[in-house]
Protein backbone atom coordinates (compact mmCIF):
# COMPACT_ATOMS: atom_id res chain seq x y z
CA UNK A 1 0.00 0.00 0.00
CA UNK A 2 2.76 2.63 -0.92
CA UNK A 3 2.56 2.94 -4.06
CA UNK A 4 0.87 5.75 -6.86
CA UNK A 5 -2.92 5.67 -7.66
CA UNK A 6 -3.45 2.46 -10.01
CA UNK A 7 -6.33 3.08 -12.91
CA UNK A 8 -9.83 2.61 -12.95
CA UNK A 9 -10.91 -1.51 -11.08
CA UNK A 10 -11.34 -3.81 -14.18
CA UNK A 11 -15.14 -4.47 -14.46
CA UNK A 12 -14.70 -8.29 -14.45
CA UNK A 13 -12.72 -8.52 -11.33
CA UNK A 14 -13.92 -10.51 -8.21
CA UNK A 15 -14.15 -8.11 -4.89
CA UNK A 16 -11.38 -10.22 -3.78
CA UNK A 17 -9.44 -9.66 -6.80
CA UNK A 18 -10.12 -6.04 -6.25
CA UNK A 19 -8.51 -5.44 -3.04
CA UNK A 20 -5.57 -8.14 -4.02
CA UNK A 21 -4.89 -5.68 -6.94
CA UNK A 22 -5.58 -2.68 -5.28
CA UNK A 23 -3.56 -3.40 -2.49
CA UNK A 24 -0.47 -1.25 -3.76
CA UNK A 25 -2.58 1.63 -4.27
CA UNK A 26 -2.46 4.22 -1.08
CA UNK A 27 -5.64 6.25 -2.05
CA UNK A 28 -8.34 3.59 -2.57
CA UNK A 29 -12.13 5.04 -2.08
CA UNK A 30 -13.38 5.14 1.54
CA UNK A 31 -15.61 2.68 1.31
CA UNK A 32 -13.38 0.03 -0.09
CA UNK A 33 -10.73 -0.15 2.70
CA UNK A 34 -11.67 1.83 6.36
CA UNK A 35 -9.54 1.31 9.33
CA UNK A 36 -11.61 1.88 12.51
CA UNK A 37 -9.56 5.04 13.14
CA UNK A 38 -9.22 6.29 10.11
CA UNK A 39 -10.45 10.26 9.68
CA UNK A 40 -13.92 11.09 9.61
CA UNK A 41 -15.91 14.11 8.81
CA UNK A 42 -15.54 16.82 11.43
CA UNK A 43 -13.21 14.18 13.89
CA UNK A 44 -9.41 15.31 13.71
CA UNK A 45 -7.26 18.56 12.01
CA UNK A 46 -4.38 17.47 12.91
CA UNK A 47 -3.17 13.67 10.71
CA UNK A 48 -0.31 11.72 10.07
CA UNK A 49 -0.46 9.46 7.00
CA UNK A 50 0.54 5.49 7.43
CA UNK A 51 1.58 4.99 3.88
CA UNK A 52 3.68 6.74 1.19
CA UNK A 53 0.39 8.81 -0.22
CA UNK A 54 -1.00 10.69 -3.35
CA UNK A 55 -1.96 13.79 -2.95
CA UNK A 56 -5.05 14.89 -6.12
CA UNK A 57 -6.42 17.47 -6.98
CA UNK A 58 -9.75 16.38 -6.77
CA UNK A 59 -11.34 13.48 -4.12
CA UNK A 60 -11.08 11.28 -6.28
CA UNK A 61 -8.53 8.37 -7.10
CA UNK A 62 -9.17 9.77 -10.55
CA UNK A 63 -8.04 13.12 -9.76
CA UNK A 64 -4.72 14.69 -11.15
CA UNK A 65 -1.81 13.50 -8.83
CA UNK A 66 0.06 16.49 -7.41
CA UNK A 67 2.45 14.91 -5.11
CA UNK A 68 3.57 11.93 -3.17
CA UNK A 69 3.09 12.31 0.59
CA UNK A 70 5.62 10.06 2.63
CA UNK A 71 4.75 7.48 5.34
CA UNK A 72 4.30 9.73 8.41
CA UNK A 73 3.93 12.89 7.04
CA UNK A 74 1.82 15.25 9.77
CA UNK A 75 -0.96 17.53 8.15
CA UNK A 76 -3.81 19.70 8.41
CA UNK A 77 -7.30 18.90 7.19
CA UNK A 78 -9.34 21.65 5.97
CA UNK A 79 -12.09 20.28 4.62
CA UNK A 80 -13.18 16.24 4.07
CA UNK A 81 -15.83 15.00 1.60
CA UNK A 82 -16.90 11.45 0.71
CA UNK A 83 -13.85 9.16 2.26
CA UNK A 84 -11.45 12.04 1.50
CA UNK A 85 -9.65 15.19 3.09
CA UNK A 86 -8.20 17.82 1.80
CA UNK A 87 -4.89 18.79 2.87
CA UNK A 88 -1.79 21.00 1.99
CA UNK A 89 1.81 19.94 1.32
CA UNK A 90 4.58 20.72 -0.24
CA UNK A 91 2.92 24.17 -1.25
CA UNK A 92 0.08 22.45 -2.83
CA UNK A 93 -3.79 21.91 -1.51
CA UNK A 94 -5.01 18.60 -2.99
CA UNK A 95 -7.14 15.59 -1.63
CA UNK A 96 -5.59 12.11 -0.19
CA UNK A 97 -8.03 9.16 1.19
CA UNK A 98 -8.71 9.39 4.60
CA UNK A 99 -8.57 6.11 4.85
CA UNK A 100 -4.74 6.02 5.14
CA UNK A 101 -4.67 9.28 7.78
CA UNK A 102 -4.71 8.41 11.03
CA UNK A 103 -5.43 10.85 13.71
CA UNK A 104 -3.35 12.47 15.86
CA UNK A 105 -3.48 13.33 19.63
CA UNK A 106 -2.62 16.46 20.09
CA UNK A 107 1.13 17.40 21.34
CA UNK A 108 1.82 17.92 25.14
CA UNK A 109 3.75 21.58 25.20
CA UNK A 110 6.18 23.12 27.63
CA UNK A 111 4.72 24.10 30.91
CA UNK A 112 1.76 21.69 30.57
CA UNK A 113 0.88 18.75 32.37
CA UNK A 114 1.96 15.31 30.92
CA UNK A 115 0.93 11.96 32.39
CA UNK A 116 3.19 9.08 31.69
CA UNK A 117 1.07 5.94 29.54
CA UNK A 118 3.82 3.26 30.17
CA UNK A 119 7.15 3.40 32.29
CA UNK A 120 9.49 5.26 29.32
CA UNK A 121 13.37 5.42 30.45
CA UNK A 122 14.79 8.92 31.31
CA UNK A 123 17.56 9.78 29.49
CA UNK A 124 20.41 12.29 29.59
CA UNK A 125 19.24 13.76 26.74
CA UNK A 126 16.90 13.56 24.01
CA UNK A 127 17.49 10.66 22.04
CA UNK A 128 17.53 6.70 21.90
CA UNK A 129 21.23 6.48 22.92
CA UNK A 130 21.84 8.74 25.56
CA UNK A 131 22.38 7.28 29.04
CA UNK A 132 19.66 5.98 30.96
CA UNK A 133 19.06 8.05 34.26
CA UNK A 134 15.44 5.61 35.67
CA UNK A 135 12.81 4.39 34.95
CA UNK A 136 9.74 6.50 35.05
CA UNK A 137 6.62 5.00 36.94
CA UNK A 138 3.62 4.66 34.50
CA UNK A 139 0.51 7.36 35.21
CA UNK A 140 2.78 9.43 36.44
CA UNK A 141 2.12 13.36 35.97
CA UNK A 142 4.83 15.52 35.31
CA UNK A 143 5.23 19.48 34.61
CA UNK A 144 6.66 19.33 31.10
CA UNK A 145 9.84 22.03 31.41
CA UNK A 146 11.10 21.75 27.59
CA UNK A 147 10.18 19.85 24.19
CA UNK A 148 13.17 19.06 21.61
CA UNK A 149 12.79 16.44 18.95
CA UNK A 150 9.13 14.59 20.26
CA UNK A 151 11.28 14.11 23.60
CA UNK A 152 9.69 15.84 26.87
CA UNK A 153 12.24 17.48 29.68
CA UNK A 154 11.07 16.46 32.97
CA UNK A 155 11.55 15.97 36.73
CA UNK A 156 11.33 12.48 38.06
CA UNK A 157 12.52 11.32 41.49
CA UNK A 158 14.93 14.07 41.87
CA UNK A 159 16.76 13.26 38.59
CA UNK A 160 16.04 15.37 35.55
CA UNK A 161 15.69 14.06 31.76
CA UNK A 162 14.37 13.17 28.78
CA UNK A 163 11.73 10.98 27.63
CA UNK A 164 9.60 10.28 24.34
CA UNK A 165 7.17 12.48 24.49
CA UNK A 166 4.53 10.06 22.86
CA UNK A 167 4.51 8.60 26.46
CA UNK A 168 2.88 11.65 27.83
CA UNK A 169 -0.96 12.39 27.25
CA UNK A 170 -1.99 15.56 28.02
CA UNK A 171 -4.01 15.88 31.89
CA UNK A 172 -7.39 16.67 31.53
CA UNK A 173 -8.54 19.61 33.40
CA UNK A 174 -10.65 17.83 35.84
CA UNK A 175 -10.76 17.99 39.85
CA UNK A 176 -9.41 15.48 41.92
CA UNK A 177 -7.45 13.69 39.51
CA UNK A 178 -3.93 11.39 40.53
CA UNK A 179 -0.62 13.15 40.69
CA UNK A 180 2.74 12.39 41.29
CA UNK A 181 5.00 14.37 43.79
CA UNK A 182 8.55 13.58 43.04
CA UNK A 183 10.23 13.54 46.41
CA UNK A 184 12.45 11.47 47.91
CA UNK A 185 11.17 8.06 49.39
CA UNK A 186 12.01 8.82 52.49
CA UNK A 187 10.77 12.62 53.43
CA UNK A 188 7.69 12.22 54.71
CA UNK A 189 7.07 16.35 55.33
CA UNK A 190 8.52 16.95 52.07
CA UNK A 191 9.23 21.35 53.21
CA UNK A 192 5.35 21.04 54.46
CA UNK A 193 4.04 22.21 57.30
CA UNK A 194 0.02 22.24 57.50
CA UNK A 195 -0.43 19.21 59.61
CA UNK A 196 -3.24 16.72 60.40
CA UNK A 197 -3.40 13.21 62.27
CA UNK A 198 -5.67 10.33 61.13
CA UNK A 199 -8.46 9.91 63.80
CA UNK A 200 -9.47 6.70 62.52
CA UNK A 201 -8.16 3.31 62.74
CA UNK A 202 -6.94 2.09 58.84
CA UNK A 203 -7.11 5.38 56.88
CA UNK A 204 -7.05 5.50 53.62
CA UNK A 205 -4.87 7.11 50.73
CA UNK A 206 -6.31 7.23 47.45
CA UNK A 207 -4.38 7.72 43.99
CA UNK A 208 -7.19 10.40 43.06
CA UNK A 209 -10.73 11.07 44.76
CA UNK A 210 -13.05 8.08 44.70
CA UNK A 211 -10.73 6.47 42.64
CA UNK A 212 -7.73 3.07 43.56
CA UNK A 213 -6.85 3.01 46.82
CA UNK A 214 -3.15 3.57 47.30
CA UNK A 215 -3.33 2.51 51.28
CA UNK A 216 -5.74 1.49 53.08
CA UNK A 217 -4.53 0.36 56.47
CA UNK A 218 -2.80 3.94 57.82
CA UNK A 219 -3.51 3.74 61.69
CA UNK A 220 -4.60 6.48 63.94
CA UNK A 221 -2.93 9.26 64.98
CA UNK A 222 -0.32 9.22 61.95
CA UNK A 223 1.22 12.57 60.71
CA UNK A 224 -0.53 13.85 57.25
CA UNK A 225 0.60 17.07 55.27
CA UNK A 226 -1.58 18.49 53.49
CA UNK A 227 0.26 19.98 50.49
CA UNK A 228 -1.72 23.05 49.00
CA UNK A 229 0.18 23.73 45.94
CA UNK A 230 -0.60 20.72 44.45
CA UNK A 231 -3.89 19.91 45.14
CA UNK A 232 -4.93 22.71 43.26
CA UNK A 233 -2.79 21.70 40.49
CA UNK A 234 -4.31 18.61 40.98
CA UNK A 235 -8.14 20.21 40.94
CA UNK A 236 -9.66 20.64 44.50
CA UNK A 237 -12.80 18.84 45.74
CA UNK A 238 -14.55 19.68 48.76
CA UNK A 239 -14.23 16.79 51.44
CA UNK A 240 -11.12 15.84 50.25
CA UNK A 241 -7.40 16.87 50.77
CA UNK A 242 -4.41 16.06 48.83
CA UNK A 243 -1.83 14.92 51.05
CA UNK A 244 1.95 13.33 52.00
CA UNK A 245 1.96 10.67 54.88
CA UNK A 246 3.97 7.38 55.43
CA UNK A 247 6.08 8.81 52.57
CA UNK A 248 3.78 8.78 50.07
CA UNK A 249 0.87 10.93 48.43
CA UNK A 250 -2.30 10.74 47.09
CA UNK A 251 -5.97 12.21 48.45
CA UNK A 252 -7.89 11.80 51.68
CA UNK A 253 -11.17 12.26 53.11
CA UNK A 254 -11.12 14.93 55.50
CA UNK A 255 -13.58 13.32 57.50
CA UNK A 256 -10.86 10.64 58.43
CA UNK A 257 -8.41 13.79 59.76
CA UNK A 258 -8.24 15.91 63.20
CA UNK A 259 -5.39 18.57 63.69
CA UNK A 260 -4.46 16.91 66.91
CA UNK A 261 -3.07 13.41 67.86
CA UNK A 262 -4.55 11.53 70.24
CA UNK A 263 -1.17 8.97 70.78
CA UNK A 264 0.06 7.93 74.08
CA UNK A 265 3.56 9.26 74.31
CA UNK A 266 5.01 6.53 77.37
CA UNK A 267 6.78 3.11 76.22
CA UNK A 268 3.77 0.86 77.82
CA UNK A 269 3.98 -2.78 79.01
CA UNK A 270 5.35 -4.43 75.96
CA UNK A 271 8.23 -6.18 75.18
CA UNK A 272 10.19 -5.89 71.68
CA UNK A 273 9.99 -9.69 71.68
CA UNK A 274 6.41 -9.38 71.74
CA UNK A 275 6.23 -6.66 69.08
CA UNK A 276 8.43 -8.69 66.63
CA UNK A 277 5.70 -11.65 67.09
CA UNK A 278 3.37 -9.22 65.55
CA UNK A 279 2.34 -9.49 61.15
CA UNK A 280 5.02 -7.26 60.27
CA UNK A 281 3.77 -4.24 58.94
CA UNK A 282 0.35 -4.58 61.03
CA UNK A 283 0.98 -3.97 64.70
CA UNK A 284 -1.90 -3.26 66.71
CA UNK A 285 -2.17 0.13 67.18
CA UNK A 286 -1.96 -0.38 71.35
CA UNK A 287 1.40 -1.29 70.89
CA UNK A 288 2.38 1.57 69.45
CA UNK A 289 2.99 5.43 71.05
CA UNK A 290 3.93 8.60 69.54
CA UNK A 291 7.23 10.76 70.21
CA UNK A 292 6.21 13.33 72.32
CA UNK A 293 9.53 15.74 71.74
CA UNK A 294 8.75 15.19 67.96
CA UNK A 295 6.62 17.75 66.43
CA UNK A 296 5.11 14.94 64.22
CA UNK A 297 4.26 12.84 66.88
CA UNK A 298 5.64 10.16 64.88
CA UNK A 299 4.51 6.80 65.91
CA UNK A 300 6.53 4.03 66.96
CA UNK A 301 6.88 0.55 68.66
CA UNK A 302 6.18 1.27 72.15
CA UNK A 303 9.02 -0.44 73.80
CA UNK A 304 11.32 1.03 71.34
CA UNK A 305 10.71 4.39 72.71
CA UNK A 306 11.91 4.30 76.24
CA UNK A 307 16.01 3.67 74.61
CA UNK A 308 15.34 6.07 71.84
CA UNK A 309 14.43 8.91 74.90
CA UNK A 310 17.66 8.16 76.17
CA UNK A 311 19.55 8.73 72.77
CA UNK A 312 17.59 12.06 72.29
CA UNK A 313 18.81 13.24 75.59
CA UNK A 314 22.05 12.37 74.52
CA UNK A 315 22.03 14.13 71.27
CA UNK A 316 20.36 16.92 72.74
CA UNK A 317 22.88 17.49 75.05
CA UNK A 318 25.68 17.53 72.17
CA UNK A 319 23.60 19.27 69.82
CA UNK A 320 21.47 21.24 71.31
CA UNK A 321 18.49 20.17 69.86
CA UNK A 322 16.13 17.10 69.63
CA UNK A 323 17.16 14.37 67.24
CA UNK A 324 14.76 15.16 63.58
CA UNK A 325 12.78 11.81 62.74
CA UNK A 326 11.25 11.52 59.03
CA UNK A 327 9.46 7.94 59.85
CA UNK A 328 9.67 5.34 62.03
CA UNK A 329 6.40 2.82 61.80
CA UNK A 330 5.46 1.67 58.25
CA UNK A 331 2.55 -0.30 57.43
CA UNK A 332 2.35 -3.13 55.23
CA UNK A 333 0.65 -1.41 52.55
CA UNK A 334 3.22 1.17 52.11
CA UNK A 335 5.60 -1.36 51.82
CA UNK A 336 4.27 -2.74 49.20
CA UNK A 337 3.62 0.46 47.41
CA UNK A 338 7.46 1.43 47.87
CA UNK A 339 8.91 -1.85 46.81
CA UNK A 340 6.48 -1.38 43.75
CA UNK A 341 8.36 1.60 42.62
CA UNK A 342 11.46 1.17 44.26
CA UNK A 343 12.83 -1.56 43.97
CA UNK A 344 15.47 -4.05 45.95
CA UNK A 345 18.32 -1.70 46.15
CA UNK A 346 16.12 1.04 48.21
CA UNK A 347 13.06 -0.65 49.57
CA UNK A 348 13.20 -3.86 52.07
CA UNK A 349 11.08 -6.41 50.93
CA UNK A 350 7.91 -6.53 52.55
CA UNK A 351 7.19 -8.10 55.24
CA UNK A 352 11.12 -8.61 56.53
CA UNK A 353 11.72 -3.89 56.71
CA UNK A 354 12.58 -3.42 60.47
CA UNK A 355 9.98 -0.15 59.73
CA UNK A 356 7.02 -2.40 59.71
CA UNK A 357 7.73 -3.34 63.38
CA UNK A 358 8.22 0.12 64.38
CA UNK A 359 11.50 -0.77 65.28
CA UNK A 360 13.80 1.50 63.05
CA UNK A 361 13.48 5.21 62.65
CA UNK A 362 14.81 7.44 59.22
CA UNK A 363 16.38 10.70 59.80
CA UNK A 364 15.83 13.38 57.45
CA UNK A 365 18.58 13.42 54.11
CA UNK A 366 20.04 16.52 55.17
CA UNK A 367 23.66 17.22 55.08
CA UNK A 368 23.56 16.95 59.17
CA UNK A 369 22.66 13.33 58.74
CA UNK A 370 24.30 11.87 55.65
CA UNK A 371 27.80 10.19 55.43
CA UNK A 372 29.69 13.21 55.88
CA UNK A 373 27.43 14.64 58.20
CA UNK A 374 28.11 15.89 62.27
CA UNK A 375 25.29 14.04 63.46
CA UNK A 376 25.33 11.05 61.51
CA UNK A 377 28.88 10.40 62.62
CA UNK A 378 27.93 10.91 66.17
CA UNK A 379 24.79 8.73 65.89
CA UNK A 380 27.24 6.58 64.37
CA UNK A 381 29.60 6.26 67.22
CA UNK A 382 27.00 6.57 69.79
CA UNK A 383 23.56 5.25 68.93
CA UNK A 384 24.67 1.63 70.05
CA UNK A 385 24.79 2.60 73.60
CA UNK A 386 21.01 3.00 73.82
CA UNK A 387 20.50 -0.31 71.67
CA UNK A 388 19.86 1.70 68.40
CA UNK A 389 22.52 0.57 65.23
CA UNK A 390 23.48 1.80 62.29
CA UNK A 391 24.17 -1.58 60.55
CA UNK A 392 27.34 -2.28 58.24
CA UNK A 393 25.27 -3.19 55.19
CA UNK A 394 24.07 0.65 54.68
CA UNK A 395 27.46 2.14 55.02
CA UNK A 396 28.93 4.42 52.29
CA UNK A 397 29.88 2.63 49.15
CA UNK A 398 27.06 -0.41 50.10
CA UNK A 399 24.87 -0.83 47.18
CA UNK A 400 22.18 -0.49 49.86
CA UNK A 401 23.93 2.63 51.10
CA UNK A 402 21.35 4.75 53.84
CA UNK A 403 23.16 6.90 55.93
CA UNK A 404 19.35 7.86 57.77
CA UNK A 405 18.32 4.27 59.17
CA UNK A 406 18.66 3.21 62.60
CA UNK A 407 16.81 0.10 64.16
CA UNK A 408 16.31 -0.79 67.40
CA UNK A 409 17.99 -4.03 69.14
CA UNK A 410 16.53 -3.77 72.57
CA UNK A 411 14.20 -6.19 73.99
Amino acid sequence: MVLAGLGPVPAQASPPAVLQSLAASADLAANVLQPPDAVRAGTARTVQTTANLNLRSTPSASGKKLATMPKGTRLSVSATKSGWSQVRYAGKTGWASSTYLRKVAKAIRAGELGKTTARPTLRQKPNTTSKALATVPKSGIYTVKEISGGYARITSRSKTGWIQGKYLSIVAKKPGREIYIDQKYTSNRAGLTDRYWTKVSGGDLYESVNGKKRIGDIPRNSVVYRDGKMEKTAGSVKGWIFVRTQGMSGWMKTSQLARTSTAPTAPGKYSAKQVRAQKNGKIPERMLVAIAWDKEKTLIAAPALKDLNRLNAAFKKKFGHNLDIDLAYRTRATQDEYWEELGPYVAARPGTSNHGWGTAIDVPETYGYSFRGKYYKWLKANSKKYNWVHRKILEEGSPYAEAWHFEYTGR
